[in-house]
């Protein structure tokens, strides 16, 4: 290649490096400069149209939400429902015995009245013997007629179907209430054994309570099997717990439930006990009813050595740090 070539190469070369350097600078200068790029800005018709979209998508949420809280309605009526469904159950399970107690005293209130009724009739003046025998049958029969009426008033408190709402309950009297219905079941199996007293106010509906205890001593009186009382017990036991809660133990010395069991004691449904007896929702709706309070059921369990439930609560606010009563056992063959 000639000198005058050479030269006029190197000279195309450095105008092309001069044409691309002035060119980079020229793209580099808004950033050196602190500029930004702005993005394009959609048209009318493009604003519009992502207007109406978000109108569109709103709408769709809002109803879903009503339909949400539709469900909801539906749902918690449907557990209200089941709730009172379950009580209904329980208090099936103890229709005998609570006839029988019934029966009992109202027997001897028709005889009293009967023996009244003749003395009153036949002597026109009573002997000072026969007036008392008239007043220790009238005694009687008053006691018979009180009995009833505290049978009937805890069946209206453990049925009554509408919801009364939560507050300071006496926990003690919830599971003494339950322990009388529950004994006619209990009375052939085993020994029951209440150590409940002096327990502070739980926040909790007395009516609610009251079937998770119906519900956990039928459940540990059917675990035993009839006729060995002395061989057997139901503990019912308040024990202490951290700070601000109450715990409760009904303890059985029946059958036990077996681990694959036991996983799934509380599922709705889910009963060992034969076609007819079981509806599996008896400790399914405990449980749900504990957990609406703030607190909460467990179980400890392993076969032919008994279970153990345990209900913890929360103690009402006014009450949390008040001291606890020396407990007294009351045990009832």
């Amino acid at each position: 290649m000639t000198l005058r070539a050479r030269v006029m190469l190197m000279s195309a070369v450095a105008q092309r490096r001069g044409t691309l350097r002035r060119a980079f600078d020229t793209l580099q200068a808004p950033a050196m400069n602190g500029a930004r790029l702005r993005a394009p800005q959609p048209s009318t018709r493009e604003a519009a149209l992502l207007e109406e979209t978000v109108r569109e998508r709103t709408a769709a949420l809002e109803a879903a939400n009503v339909k949400l809280s539709r469900s909801l309605e539906q749902l918690r009526a449907t557990q209200a429902q089941l709730l009172f469904a379950d009580r209904l159950i329980a208090l099936g399970r103890i229709a005998a015995g609570v006839g029988h107690e019934i029966n009992n005293p109202l027997a001897f209130i028709l005889s009293n009245l009967e023996y009244i009724h003749q003395e009153l009739q036949q002597k026109e003046h009573l002997s000072e013997q026969d007036r008392q025998e008239v007043l220790e049958a009238l005694a009687e029969t008053r006691d018979g007629a009180e009995r009833i009426r505290l049978i009937v008033r805890d069946l209206q408190t453990l049925s009554r179907a509408e919801d009364v709402g939560t507050g300071p309950s006496d926990l003690a009297s919830v599971v003494r209430t339950a322990a009388k219905m529950a004994m006619h079941e209990l009375r052939h199996r085993a020994r029951l054994v209440v150590e409940c007293e002096g327990l502070p106010p739980v926040q909790g509906n007395g009516a609610r309570l009251g079937q998770v205890f119906l519900n956990l001593l039928l459940n540990a009186a059917q675990s035993i099997v009839p006729g060995e009382v002395e061989k057997n017990e139901v503990h019912v036991v308040a024990l202490e717990a951290k700070a601000g809660r109450v715990a409760v133990e009904v303890r059985d010395t029946g059958c036990g439930i077996s681990p694959e069991h036991r996983e799934r004691i509380f599922d709705p449904f889910f009963t060992t006990k034969p076609l007819g007896v079981g509806t599996g929702l008896g400790l399914a709706v405990c449980h749900g009813i504990v957990t609406s309070l703030g607190g909460t059921l467990t179980v400890e369990s392993a076969p032919e050595r008994g279970s153990i439930f345990r209900v913890t609560l929360p103690v009402a606010g006014a009450f949390a740090q008040a001291p606890r009563a020396p407990q007294q056992a009351d045990a009832v063959a």
